[in-house]
């Protein structure tokens, strides 16, 4: 970006942090809380796995007694399989538990 003829630096950290942001707006990850703590790994695969490729599951666990937390994050290779996900789970019955399912925030608390 120019400004009285002199390249702005500033214009183009904007730039650069806009495209950032546009790019990690099509998240292909999913937020699933209300979990069970006695919810594993393959169980929180397997419930997700209908609605596509998955890349990688996380269950948050509590440092301590490394029980789940009651959160975790599913990661599908594209965004049309996670809102696909977030569409067909969200306020569903799992093992006993309604569930809420949202498409993730980046870490700086924006939508990805």
């Amino acid at each position: 970006m120019w400004c009285n003829g002199i390249f702005s630096v500033r214009g183009s950290i904007d730039a650069l942090r806009a495209f950032r942001h546009r790019s990690r707006s099509f998240s292909a990850e999913i937020f699933v809380s209300r979990l069970s703590s006695y919810t594993t790994e393959e169980d929180f695969r397997s419930t997700f796995s209908p609605f596509g490729n998955i890349e990688e599951v996380r269950l948050i666990r509590d440092k301590l007694t490394h029980r789940p937390k009651g959160y975790g994050f599913v990661r599908y290779e594209s965004k049309e399989e996670a809102q696909r996900a977030m569409k067909a789970m969200d306020g569903r019955i799992v093992e006993g538990r309604l569930i809420f399912v949202e498409i993730a925030k980046s870490e700086e608390g924006n939508t990805p």
